[in-house]
């Protein structure tokens, strides 16, 4: 059976990390560079531009793969200059 990348469960991801470090959208926008609107639209109609997510993964310290994944996981990067080293946390 293949797998495939639901960009609905993309955003609930975005937005689950978003959720998991206290931000608001404005906040977030205002990290990531985009406006509230459009960190309202990744949210609910998720990406598949993988640029956007990488510059999600790498603001929140957190592997773009599970951004993209269906398993509702995030592996935390402690030590960007270490990255081989991580934590599995469940939101």
């Amino acid at each position: 059976m293949q797998k495939t990348i639901d960009s609905l469960r993309i955003g609930k991801n975005i937005k689950d990390l978003r959720l998991a470090n206290q931000m608001t959208q404005i906040e977030m926008g205002e990290l990531l560079g985009y406006s509230e609107r459009q960190i309202r639209r990744l949210e609910t109609k998720g990406t598949y531009d993988i640029e956007v997510v990488n510059l999600i993964a790498l603001t929140f310290n957190v592997s773009a793969l599970n951004i993209l994944s269906n398993d509702g996981m995030f592996w935390l990067y402690p030590d960007i200059l270490c990255p081989h080293t991580f934590e599995k946390v469940e939101l």
